[in-house]
């Protein structure tokens, strides 16, 4: 009799709530989710990455959370990572211009023109008023001295209308980087495009306009004063061909 009672209070001890949880799918993602949100909030990135692959275990591939996993590699410069895995959700997603935008980005960051080209130029041929992906697609372009190819793309921009306020970063002086508007960026390049094509006189007046969109532009100014020097060099060598002694 002891030990059927006995029995009976241990059944109902452990069938109380807190002492009998059943773990299921559902309490272990909000588990994953909540351990995510902490680590977030005390900046923990190995704790919010590790979260982040415990949800997408869970939920499989689809989940929402690869894109933020996708963005957490591209924020911290995980770019192979990033690319690996937008290559996944790009196939899925093949009209997704923003992800195949970030992965131009990445593989440009990494040195690799040739695959960025490959995207800009996809995203160009959809969004051709989009001056922005046309500028970076031209400036890979001759950055791969794909000189004709730049032009063509610098000439499909040329009468569409540039955003005010959009910045691109431009080499600077003593290696440091420079932000100036896009459309100054645009006649920047199309100077040093046009000196490739040797058209010099055509170089000057672009980096002209690119001075009169943004005054302190540093490159322009140095590309429009190297060109004026040279003009005024091949100026001068007919005069000394003229007044050289004859023998």
């Amino acid at each position: 009799m002891k030990k059927l009672i006995l029995s009976l209070l241990i059944i109902i001890w452990f069938g109380l709530p807190g002492f009998s949880q059943k773990i299921t799918k559902q309490s272990l993602l909000a588990t994953y989710k909540q351990k995510m949100e902490l680590a977030k909030k005390y900046n923990d990135v190995v704790g919010y990455k590790t979260a982040l692959f415990d949800i997408i275990s869970l939920e499989g591939t689809g989940s929402v959370y690869m894109d933020t996993l996708a963005d957490y590699y591209f924020k911290s410069g995980e770019l192979v990572s990033f690319i690996l895995l937008t290559d996944d959700l790009i196939e899925k997603r093949p009209d997704d211009m923003n992800l195949l935008l970030k992965q131009a980005v990445a593989y440009e960051n990494l040195g690799n023109r040739k695959e960025a080209v490959k995207l800009y130029e996809q995203i160009y041929s959809r969004q051709p008023d989009n001056m922005n992906v046309g500028f970076q697609l031209a400036w890979n372009q001759y950055q791969l001295k794909r000189i004709e190819e730049a032009n063509q793309t610098l000439m499909s921009m040329k009468d569409k209308k540039f955003p005010e306020k959009v910045m691109v970063l431009m080499p600077g002086v003593k290696n440091k980087n420079e932000q100036v508007p896009l459309k100054a960026a645009y006649y920047n390049l199309l100077g040093l495009v046009s000196y490739d094509l040797h058209n010099l006189d055509a170089a000057i007046q672009y980096f002209d306009e690119a001075l009169k969109i943004y005054p302190p532009f540093d490159m322009a100014k140095q590309n429009k004063a190297a060109l004026e020097l040279m003009k005024k060099k091949l100026e001068s060598e007919p005069e000394k061909q003229e007044t050289k002694p004859k023998k």
